[in-house]
């Protein structure tokens, strides 16, 4: 069975990625998650037009996932950064920076 997955707003990535799954702090100093390597995949969200019938045509969209492999001093560890890129673009598009002060 794999292990919970905590959920929390994508504005709190940054912030969660400075505590380990089992709730300490990583070693090292403070993670910057932009500066951490970027990686995507693309994965594809399909559906049966009408499941009750055996030919029905199948129709898939691609739908893009962004991660970031970081480093502390136990390794390298990934993060899905999916909404939390979205959300940087935006905030840099608008001018805001992404700061909430």
């Amino acid at each position: 069975m794999a292990p919970a997955c905590r959920v929390f707003p994508a504005s709190e990535l940054e912030a969660q990625v400075q505590v380990t799954g089992d709730g300490r702090l990583r070693k090292g100093g403070r993670i910057d998650l932009s500066a951490c390597e970027l990686f995507s995949m693309v994965q594809y969200e399909c559906q049966i037009d009408r499941p009750d019938i055996s030919d029905s045509p199948v129709r898939c969209w691609p739908v893009q996932r962004w991660f970031r492999r970081c480093q502390d001093k136990k390794g390298s560890f990934m993060v899905e950064t999916t909404a939390w890129e979205g959300s940087k673009a935006k905030n840099e598009a608008d001018g805001s920076g992404g700061d909430a002060s």
